[in-house]
């Protein structure tokens, strides 16, 4: 019979993980404010797309995928008053007034002919930016303490990666010519510099700092 009185270690010994983190709790609140407000305006732009653009395939798979973008609204919404004892409203904000230019930005190809540069913009500069910053945050929280928000990543990545895949089969199957390839290249590059602007769909810091992670295993 086990000696209820016997000292034990906090955690099993099969369980080596780190309980500290990168992130505080108001990092962590933060950042999911962030995350949540960027996830409602993807599905706002996706549903609104969904409307106009004149390509049956395209408006079936962005059906699909801004409710994917609702879930995760919601799911990071959820989150936020177990970080924090306040309203999430008011932590549902964007990072600074340069993602809010690229998002405007990100929905401004409104004709029926630029469904190119509707999907371009999504699946090849925002999503991809969101991906990393997600993975940035899970591989550097609290395996233990912040398990709640790695799960929600994880069902976020998930969908984000099956997203990505058929999002760039659409585009590829939409670039046809050389004039086609052009515009694709060149209004990526527009938003890739409103995006490095911004420092990330979180702000600066988005998938960390190689000059701070460089000071701090000095």
């Amino acid at each position: 019979m086990s000696d209820p009185k016997k000292p034990r270690t906090p955690f099993a010994p099969w369980d080596r993980r780190e309980v500290p983190g990168k992130f505080t709790v108001d990092e962590t609140a933060i950042r999911v404010g962030h995350y949540k407000w960027i996830e409602m305006r993807i599905f706002e732009l996706m549903g609104g797309w969904v409307a106009t653009v004149p390509e049956l395939d395209v408006k079936l798979r962005l059906g699909t995928h801004c409710y994917h973008h609702a879930f995760h609204s919601e799911l990071w919404h959820k989150r936020l008053p177990e970080l924090r004892e306040m309203n999430p409203e008011r932590l549902t904000l964007p990072p600074n007034a340069e993602l809010e230019a690229f998002v405007e930005a990100l929905g401004e190809p409104e004709a029926a002919d630029q469904t190119i540069e509707k999907l371009v913009g999504l699946y090849r500069v925002l999503l991809p930016r969101l991906m990393a910053a997600y993975t940035y945050h899970r591989n550097n929280t609290s395996q233990i303490t912040d398990a709640p928000t790695i799960r929600s990543i994880n069902f976020c990545l998930q969908d984000d990666m099956e997203e990505l895949i058929e999002g760039e089969m659409i585009i590829q199957s939409l670039i046809e010519t050389d004039e086609e390839a052009e515009r694709a290249a060149s209004h990526q590059a527009n938003l890739e510099k409103l995006m490095i602007a911004a420092g990330g769909v979180v702000g600066p810091g988005s998938i960390g700092s190689f000059d701070a992670d460089q000071e701090a295993t000095a």
